[in-house]
């Protein structure tokens, strides 16, 4: 009989391109019967509230629903690494999310504020005491020194003002910060495209794969790091961190 991990696995692998997985294909994959299958699914789906449309020979696991059967997959002790690896480049914003949650930090993704009359987004903010990771999720196209150039200066302005936004009690409020002193913001890349976690300018780049590995090493690269501390209590942004190390590749 498989194990509700290894099937869970199927699910993940078999979705990874597509959201409809044929009932007849998860049964030679899984190589059980069909209605073992159907009772399977159907209590994974009450279990995870839903998150399938089940139809008489089709599955359909919607991309804004897949999330729940990664974090059931983490439950059962199925390791990130291991999960990314079956996961569409597409879906990474998400899975920094999970990842930022499975490190305990409070995430908000898709955060809006407005600076001085502008408007910015930040896809994904992650925040645990006293850290607070801006991060801009990018499928990039491109090595290109310009390219990257241009993506880091950007990411740098919308988390200055963001850093300055926090100074609102609203904005805040919004973040679970009213009872905090000071904070380190600090601007992240994420993308589909790198290989290796690097620091330009500064600024961490790395592939989402190894966005697990860089928080559990944190300690390594926090001193080579842009930071923006902030003084909560005073209500007033405080110089951004010199730093000295720029441009180096970190495996």
């Amino acid at each position: 009989m498989i194990s509700s991990k290894n099937f869970i696995l199927d699910l993940l692998q078999m979705s990874k391109e597509q959201e409809e997985i044929a009932i007849e294909s998860l049964v030679k994959q899984t190589k059980l019967s069909p209605q073992n299958v159907f009772k399977i699914i159907q209590d994974l789906n009450e279990e995870l509230t839903g998150f399938m449309e089940i139809e008489k020979n089709l599955i359909i696991i919607p991309k804004k629903s897949k999330m729940n059967l990664v974090k059931k997959a983490i439950s059962l002790g199925v390791s990130l690494d291991q999960i990314i690896s079956m996961l569409h480049w597409k879906e990474f914003e998400n899975f920094c999310f999970i990842v930022l949650d499975h490190h305990e930090f409070f995430c908000i993704q898709n955060y809006y504020f407005t600076h001085h009359k502008k408007r910015y987004e930040i896809d994904v903010i992650g925040i645990k005491k006293p850290l607070i990771f801006a991060i801009d999720a990018k499928k990039w196209k491109t090595g290109r020194a310009s390219a990257l150039k241009t993506m880091v200066k950007n990411q740098i302005r919308r988390v200055k003002a963001f850093s300055k936004s926090t100074m609102k009690r609203s904005v805040r409020d919004k973040l679970n910060l009213t009872n905090w002193q000071n904070a380190k913001i600090i601007p992240m890349i994420v993308t589909s495209k790198m290989y290796e976690i690097k620091i330009f300018e500064h600024v961490p780049i790395l592939p989402f794969f190894k966005l697990n590995k860089f928080l559990n090493e944190y300690h390594r690269y926090s001193e080579m790091i842009l930071q923006f501390p902030v003084n909560l209590s005073a209500q007033k942004t405080l110089h951004t961190k010199k730093v000295r190390t720029v441009n180096k590749k970190l495996v």
